[in-house]
């Protein structure tokens, strides 16, 4: 299995992004990435791709990771594709390792001189499981537009990004396969049910645990008591609402499970800081390109000036 490293002792640098749909038949152009890695998060599939000399089905909620200095190209039209996209320089020599998940895990926690150097590791393919965080962090990123501001804001969060990813992949290597796979269907069965008013104890009780374990396990798996995590599932229905689609206010606390839409504004600002007007306003606009757009745009004097290994004109180095 191929990884890559990224190492984080300096931040990632935003280079583009944006989502890109197609309505009909479409198929990757060419391109080559001169020295940036491109992130692509496919929300509608198939896409076909082929990067170097491999082929790759790209599906629903699966993340692809485009090396430097590698060719991409569609090698057969997909239909109604739709996918974020998101390219970014790192400040260091990476490395691909072709090495199995299960050996680069216990690397991991060994805590080697490797991974205290502030390093990542991830596949070039893999499938999201819990996708919303995800898809909210990458609209974050592509919804800035302040190039006033002293700081590149976009830098930190595509490294909050991978941050992410890193830990969503791994995540389930940390668990034994009773753990793992009794969470999934907790978490299933929830997301199920999520428009009924659920208490602790029910959930113990529909998915056969008892209710003390049940939040023992929450708590070890997912970092939060069963409650809030159930608090958290509807937040992100809303949030993901609030980016995708253009229903009001009201619409969305309802389809988001809350009951009454003054307890879901209440709720949404205390754990997002923001009123749901305000997260929509601050979040929604991003570029949005389509088969008959192309956006190419040259590669920013701040990445230039950190980055001394971009070949010019993009030649690929011998």
């Amino acid at each position: 299995m191929l990884f890559s490293t990224f190492t984080l002792s300096k931040t990632l640098l935003y280079y583009k992004g944006g989502e890109f749909k197609a309505d009909g038949p479409w198929k990757h152009k060419e391109m080559f990435h001169k020295g940036d890695y491109e992130l692509i998060f496919c929300i509608k599939d198939p896409l076909y791709l082929q990067v170097g000399n491999e082929r790759l089905t790209l599906r629903q909620n699966e993340i692809l990771i485009v090396p430097p200095f590698t060719t991409m190209v569609g090698y057969k039209k997909s239909a109604n594709v739709d996918f974020y996209w998101v390219h970014f320089f790192s400040q260091q020599q990476e490395k691909m390792l072709n090495v199995q998940a299960q050996d680069l895990f216990s690397k991991i926690q060994n805590k080697d001189s490797d991974h205290t150097d502030k390093q990542l590791y991830l596949p070039m393919q893999f499938k999201l499981v819990d996708y919303e965080q995800t898809t909210i962090l990458i609209h974050q990123i592509l919804s800035i537009h302040n190039e006033l501001s002293f700081i590149e804001e976009r830098d930190y969060l595509v490294s909050a990004l991978l941050i992410q990813l890193y830990n969503s992949y791994w995540h389930h290597f940390d668990l034994s396969d009773d753990e793992s796979s009794r969470i999934d269907y907790v978490k299933e069965w929830i997301r199920a049910n999520i428009s009924n008013t659920l208490t602790v104890a029910e959930i113990a009780e529909k998915v056969h645990l008892n209710p003390d374990y049940l939040t023992r396990l929450f708590k070890h798996c997912t970092g939060m008591s069963t409650l809030k995590y159930l608090n958290h599932i509807k937040i992100e229905v809303a949030t993901l609402l609030l980016i995708r689609t253009e229903m009001s206010i009201k619409e969305i606390a309802y389809n988001s499970y809350f009951n009454d839409p003054k307890v879901f504004m209440r709720r949404f600002k205390s754990e997002m800081g923001l009123s749901p007007s305000e997260y929509r306003k601050s979040y929604n606009l991003i570029h949005l390109n389509n088969p008959h757009v192309d956006p190419q745009i040259p590669i920013p004097k701040r990445i230039a000036d950190s980055i001394d290994y971009i070949p010019e004109n993009g030649s690929i180095p011998e």
